[in-house]
């Protein structure tokens, strides 16, 4: 049943000081009903502004609402979020934001709507919802059901030692479940702090190596400087939040990035956590630089275009990529970390590559529900890299998602410092590969009724 959607572009409101956060829709999926609700930030300067934005918003309503009961709702300045239900009880509620409001007034503007409602999600580099992709937002997801059940948790300390953050923030949750088997895990962790590797792993010695764990860690608006994780009414740093949910969900993953690799296989000889040194004893940077050819000058803004392919024991690959160069010391600094012993080989990519890997990936998604199952929930994890190489393209790689899963199935998502997801794609949760970090990578995740 759908009660509303809608956008609207920044350029659209340039006359006056507006904000749009985010409006979705609602929509029953046999017993779990997904309504994703509205809310709307505006700064008001003046009267004639106020107006035109009432104005707006009326003529918004009465587009989007179709007679329907539904609500807009307006925040303050200090960007708390207010949101109003549509309808019905919200048992959980996925938030992701952009970093320039008060993230916990945000917080507690939505529990002060959704109630007992349990919450989890993260600060972001850009928020992604039905309509498009959006920066300086705030999108939220709201899940009922009298068939699941809904649990969350958080751990903290990602820095020290990000294996526990994820295994105490997981065991949280699954105290509150009374026993139940959970089905599949969200985790989102600090991308600043933790080691998105060792997050996953913790999570694993807790939920098994081959349980569906989706999600990825937290950004700060590409400033990487300090990120935030939301758990019920908390807004944590430097930690990790998990939402389990329990119950017989038809889910699937599609998992792809769409660079190709290049020249040899290589081992890494030398590296400490996420810096190389040396691949085959030579130096990593004189390596990457010979690669490049004329390109090496334009280093290291053009080092998105060529991660690094790590090639795992069952020949899958997934991506590193390079965040930082030291041209003195030799040395490449990855979003994520690169194993001493790890085969890698260089990869390259172009925009249409990477727009044809994100419809690949939902194929695959779409395909791993199973006949006769239709898509009815998307969430998205995508790398905040992928939205650098795109531009102005970045809407075009969502309309060739949302061309393989439909433009009305309501969706929800943010791009990541770094995504969570398993290597083999568009796989039920009873034959799953294991989870694994990937950089420069779609994610997809798909509910199915």
């Amino acid at each position: 049943m759908l009660l509303f959607g809608h956008q609207q572009r920044k350029q659209e409101l340039n006359d006056f000081t507006a904000k749009i956060f985010n409006i979705n829709r609602l929509l029953r999926v046999s017993s779990l009903l997904i309504p994703l609700l509205l809310a709307m930030k505006v700064s008001f300067v003046d009267k004639k502004i106020y107006e035109e934005v009432q104005g707006y918003e009326a003529r918004s309503s009465r587009r989007i609402l179709s007679g329907r009961r539904g609500f807009l709702c307006r925040g303050d300045k200090s960007s708390q979020c207010g949101i109003r239900k549509t309808n019905g009880r919200a048992d959980a509620v996925f938030v992701f934001g952009a970093i320039k409001y008060d993230q916990q007034r945000m917080i507690d503007g939505i529990n002060s709507k959704v109630k007992d409602a349990v919450l989890v999600g993260c600060s972001t580099d850009g928020e992604i919802v039905t309509d498009g992709y959006m920066e300086d937002s705030v999108s939220l997801m709201v899940l009922n059901s009298d068939e699941f059940s809904f649990s969350v948790g958080y751990g903290l300390n990602a820095h020290q030692d990000a294996q526990k953050t994820a295994q105490d923030a997981i065991n949280m949750a699954l105290g509150h479940l009374e026993s139940k088997s959970p089905s599949i895990c969200f985790l989102f962790g600090d991308g600043t702090k933790a080691n998105g590797v060792d997050l996953i792993e913790g999570a694993k010695t807790v939920l098994g190596k081959k349980f569906h764990i989706v999600g990825g860690l937290a950004g700060d608006g590409f400033k990487f400087e300090k990120t935030y994780q939301y758990c019920n009414n908390q807004v944590i740093t430097n930690g990790g939040v998990s939402l389990l949910i329990t119950g017989d969900i038809t889910v699937a993953t599609g998992v792809k990035h769409g660079w190709t690799s290049i020249g040899r296989e290589r081992i890494v000889t030398k590296a400490q956590g996420n810096v190389v040194y040396g691949l085959d004893g030579e130096s990593v940077f004189k390596i990457y630089e010979d690669y490049l050819g004329e390109r090496a000058d334009e280093l290291p803004g053009v080092a998105f275009e060529f991660p690094f392919g790590i090639i795992d024991k069952n020949k899958q690959e997934y991506l590193r990529c390079p965040v930082g160069i030291d041209k003195e010391l030799g040395t490449i600094t990855f979003a994520g970390e690169v194993p001493v012993g790890a085969i890698v080989r260089m990869t390259t990519g172009t925009t249409i590559d990477a727009i044809k890997a994100a419809r690949k990936a939902s194929e695959h998604a779409l395909s791993g529900l199973g006949q006769g199952v239709t898509p009815a929930a998307i969430f998205i994890f995508d790398c905040c890299a992928r939205k650098k190489v795109f531009g102005r393209r970045t809407q075009k790689e969502i309309d060739a998602i949302q061309g393989v899963l439909g433009e009305k199935v309501p969706m929800i998502g943010f791009y990541t410092y770094g995504e969570i997801a398993p290597v083999v794609e568009g796989t039920g949760t009873g034959t799953i590969g294991t989870s694994a970090f990937h950089n420069l990578t779609d994610a997809i995740v798909v509910f199915g009724k």
